[in-house]
C-alpha cells in the first residue's frame, strides 16, 4: 500500500489492524512506515504515533519518543469529539511510561480509568484491534500492584475479547492469564491458561521478549508449583529490564528452598533489594514476593530473627496472601500457633470471609490448631488443606509444610513423590527463665491461680504475673494449650 502511495488503504489498514499486524507482519509494517513521507506522518498524528510505536516495540518497555506522544496527545485534545480509540492511545502509552518510571499507583489510577471508558463507550471503532494489548497492559499494572485476582479477570476477558475475533495476541495475553493464577498459587488453572510456550530461538517478532518471558515464567513456575522436572532453562533466565525483571529472582529463590543454595540465593535477594527499592517499594508486588522469598530463605536456615526483621514493616494487604502465609508461618515456627491463627483470621477477615484461602495458609492454620490441641478442628483444617491442594495442584505446598502435619498432608493428597528433607522446621529452643520453667513444673498438677501460688510459694499475684509471662513466650491463652506446646517444644 506505501509503495503504490495508497494512503487511504494504509490509513484504513492502521485503523483496523495495527496491532494485529505488528505481531504477524512486523517487518512489513516498519517497511510500509518507512515508506511514507515526514510531511504526510506529521499531518496525520494517529499514523505518525502508530509509526512510533512499531519503532519503539523492541525495547523494555515500548515507549515513543516524547516530542511524537506529545503532538499526538495535543492532537487528540483538541478534536471537537475525540475518538475513544484515540484517547485509549493516549492512555495506553502514559500507563507504559508510568509503569517504566515505577509509579504503579498513578498507573493503578490510569488503568482504572482506561477500564472505565472500554466500558462506557458507544463508539467502538477499532477496539477489536486495540483492546487485547490494552488489556494486557491494564492487567499488568493490576499483576504489577498485586491485585492478582483482578489482573487475572482483566486477563481473560481480553483472551475472550481477542478470540473472538481471532486476534494474534490470544495466546499471549492467555499466557498472562497463566502467569497470574501461578503467582497466586493456583498451578491447575494456570495450566489450563497456559497456551503454547515459544522456544528462545522462535522469534515473534519485535515484541518477543516481552510475551516469551511472560509464557516462560508461567512456565516455570508451574514445573516448581507442580513438582515437576522443569525444562532446561526454566530456572536460570538472566533478569530483564522490563516489568517483569523480579519474577526471575523468584523462580531462584523457590527452587533454592529444597536445595543447597539458600545463603547464596539469600544473599542475592539482600543485593537486589538494596539496589532496586524504586521499584520494589511499598504496594508492589514485587517488593512483597522478594522480601517474603527472603524471610522463607532466612526460616528454612533457622534464622527467625532476620526473618522477623525483613517481614516486620510489610504491610500484609488483601492482595498479598503469601506476606500473611509467611508472617503465620515465622509466628508458629517460633513457637507462637495462636498469633499464627490471629494472623490467618485477619488474612480471611480481608478477604471478606471467603473460605478459599490459599493452602499455605490452610496448611498454616491445621498445623496451628493441631500444636494447640485442637484436634477436632485440625483435622477439619487440614481436609481443607488437602482440598485446595488437590484443587491447584499446589503439591509444593506439602513439601514446604510444617513438620507436625507434612507427612499426613503428603497422604491425604496421595502425594506421587518421596517427601525431601524438611523445609521448615520448629525452632529448638524457646528461653524460659528459672521461675518460668518453675511455673511450667507445677502446671500439670495445679489447675488454679491459688494452687500455683502455693506450690511456687509465691502471691496469687505473682503467679499470675508469672504465668501470664510463660503464655506470651509459648505464644498460648490457656493452661491446656500450654501443656500441648511444652510436649512438642524441648525448652531451655
Amino acid at each position: 500500500m506505501a509503495r503504490s502511495q495508497d494512503w487511504e488503504a494504509f490509513a484504513a489498514a492502521i485503523d483496523n489492524s495495527f496491532f494485529a499486524r505488528l505481531l504477524v507482519e512486523p517487518d512489513a509494517l516498519l517497511e510500509g512506515f518507512a515508506a511514507a513521507s515526514e510531511e504526510w506522518l506529521w499531518e496525520n498524528p494517529r499514523y505518525l504515533m502508530a509509526g512510533a510505536i512499531a519503532s519503539a516495540v523492541s525495547n523494555p518497555y515500548g515507549l515513543v519518543p516524547a516530542r511524537v506522544f506529545e503532538y499526538f496527545a495535543t492532537w487528540v485534545e483538541r478534536q471537537d469529539r475525540p475518538t475513544a480509540r484515540d484517547r485509549l492511545g493516549v492512555m495506553h502509552t502514559q500507563l507504559r511510561v508510568l509503569v517504566a518510571a515505577g509509579r504503579l499507583a498513578d498507573a493503578d489510577e490510569q488503568a482504572d480509568a482506561s477500564l472505565r471508558l472500554v466500558a462506557e463507550s458507544q463508539d467502538t471503532d477499532g477496539f477489536d484491534d486495540l483492546l487485547p494489548p490494552v488489556f494486557t497492559t491494564v492487567g499488568l499494572v493490576k499483576l504489577l500492584r498485586g491485585d492478582l485476582r483482578e489482573a487475572i479477570g482483566i486477563f481473560m476477558e481480553g483472551t475472550r475479547r481477542a478470540d473472538a475475533t481471532d486476534h494474534p495476541c490470544t495466546p499471549h495475553i492467555s499466557n498472562f492469564a497463566a502467569l497470574a493464577y501461578a503467582l497466586v498459587g493456583n498451578f491447575a488453572l494456570a495450566e489450563d491458561a497456559l497456551r503454547e510456550v515459544p522456544s528462545p530461538d522462535q522469534s515473534t517478532g519485535p515484541m518477543h521478549a516481552f510475551y516469551y518471558t511472560a509464557a516462560q515464567y508461567a512456565a516455570a513456575l508451574i514445573s516448581l508449583g507442580c513438582l515437576r522436572t522443569p525444562s532446561v532453562g526454566h530456572y536460570d533466565h538472566e533478569p530483564g529490564t522490563g516489568a517483569l525483571w523480579w519474577i526471575a529472582y523468584h523462580i531462584r529463590a523457590k527452587a533454592a528452598l529444597t536445595a543447597s543454595e539458600r545463603p547464596a540465593t539469600a544473599a542475592v535477594l539482600e543485593d537486589v533489594l538494596d539496589m532496586r527499592r524504586d521499584l520494589t517499594g511499598a504496594g508492589t508486588l514485587a517488593g512483597s514476593t522478594l522480601r517474603v522469598d527472603l524471610a522463607n530463605l532466612y526460616m528454612a536456615s533457622h534464622n527467625y530473627q532476620a526473618a522477623a526483621h525483613v517481614l516486620q514493616d510489610l504491610a500484609a494487604t488483601n492482595s498479598h496472601e503469601s506476606v500473611w502465609s509467611a508472617k503465620a508461618r515465622l509466628a508458629l515456627l517460633t513457637g507462637q500457633p495462636e498469633r499464627a491463627l490471629n494472623l490467618i483470621s485477619a488474612a480471611q477477615h480481608l478477604q471478606g470471609g471467603r473460605h478459599r484461602l490459599a493452602p499455605s495458609l490452610l496448611i498454616t492454620k491445621a498445623a496451628a490448631q493441631r500444636l494447640l490441641g485442637d484436634i477436632t478442628q485440625a483435622g477439619d483444617a487440614l481436609e481443607w488443606a488437602a482440598d485446595s491442594v488437590r484443587r491447584t495442584n499446589g503439591l509444593r505446598e506439602v513439601i514446604e509444610a510444617h513438620p507436625s502435619i507434612r507427612t499426613e498432608l503428603a497422604e491425604k493428597v496421595s502425594l506421587a513423590h518421596e517427601l525431601p528433607d524438611e523445609v521448615y522446621s520448629r525452632a529448638e529452643v524457646i528461653e524460659l527463665t528459672k521461675r518460668q520453667r518453675e511455673v511450667l513444673g507445677v502446671l500439670d498438677q495445679h489447675r488454679s491461680i491459688k494452687q500455683i501460688a502455693a506450690a511456687l510459694h509465691v502471691s496469687p499475684d505473682t503467679a499470675k504475673s508469672h504465668l501470664a509471662a510463660v503464655y506470651k513466650k509459648l505464644g498460648v491463652h490457656s493452661r491446656e494449650q500450654a501443656l500441648r506446646v511444652v510436649e512438642d517444644w524441648r525448652l531451655s
